[in-house]
């Protein structure tokens, strides 16, 4: 199953963890690209906040952030390492990889 359509993509609230909500990380505070857009730069996680993913994109010259939380913690580190191990992909291509269906 693409990892976009995985049941655990969301949230229990039934909030879809993707594609990210991007926000901008430079001065223009109304540039809030939507969708599946960029080339995945880094990801991170927080040590007060283990279900919960960072990533940053890059999209038309200039770098994005969009976070993921999950209600399991498993699937968030599953999601933490397929992330990492595609950084340099684009959304769209990590959002169509296959992704184990966990119960």
């Amino acid at each position: 199953m693409q990892l976009r359509d995985h049941p655990l993509m969301v949230r229990k609230s039934g909030f879809k963890n993707w594609p990210p909500l991007w926000t901008t990380t430079h001065y223009d505070r109304n540039d809030n690209p939507t969708g599946e857009i960029g080339t995945l730069h880094q990801v991170l996680t927080g040590k007060m906040l283990d279900n919960k993913i960072f990533l940053f994109i890059q999209f038309q010259g200039f770098r994005y952030m969009g976070s993921m939380r999950f209600d399991d913690l498993a699937f968030c580190s599953q999601v933490h390492t397929l992330l990492k191990a595609n950084i340099g992909l684009s959304i769209k291509e990590i959002g169509d990889l296959d992704f184990p269906k966990t119960s």
